[in-house]
């Protein structure tokens, strides 16, 4: 029985996003500088629990979701890591997080390549309940499944046509056969 993927979110790593996984995102030197990816609450927070599906408990107590994906390591060879799945935080109230990128080897491990064009951020489960953690290049959409690469693609047509500077993120259900960009 082969595996087939349920569901697939995306996010476009800006440069903002290139510095956190490198751990350099604190521009002033007067603390702050939160390595995380963002995403707008309440448009994907019950998409992103599918994917974080195990309870947690993070630092003073605050209640996390977790999620264990496959990533492939410098070698091609897959290996799994947690990646923790945050609420907003009161300076940022409309935002869930996910959690210390740098750290991550799936994330801050796996740099992402700067000369393809747009880089983003996908996470796939598949129907045995398996998380993969990737980057997707623009030069390289081509290479995903016609829903992953029609949706990325259409989603960054909607942000240049509404603004050009609007981060394109947004996800796919394979299940439904429906997808969202926040772009829209």
């Amino acid at each position: 029985m082969s595996v087939r993927p349920v569901l697939f979110v995306y996010k476009e790593v800006v440069a903002g996003d290139l510095r956190k996984l490198v751990a350099e995102s604190n521009d002033s030197k007067t603390g702050g500088g939160a390595r995380d990816l963002r995403l707008p609450w309440k448009t994907f927070r019950s998409i992103m629990h599918r994917i974080f599906t195990e309870d947690g408990v993070g630092r003073g107590g605050k209640q996390i979701r977790v999620a264990r994906v496959t990533y492939l390591d410098k070698n091609e060879v897959a290996q799994t890591t947690e990646l923790e799945y945050w609420p907003p935080t009161s300076s940022r109230p409309t935002e869930d997080r996910i959690s210390r990128i740098h750290a991550s080897p799936a994330l801050g491990g796996q740099l992402p390549k700067t000369d393809q064009g747009r880089v983003f951020v996908v996470f796939s489960k598949f129907d045995d309940g398996t998380v993969r953690c990737d980057y997707a290049y623009e030069s390289a959409l081509g290479e995903w499944a016609i829903e992953v690469s029609s949706q990325i693609v259409a989603c960054m047509a909607s942000a240049a046509a509404r603004d050009g500077n609007r981060t394109v993120q947004g996800y796919y259900d394979f299940v439904k056969g429906s997808g969202y960009c926040h772009a829209d």
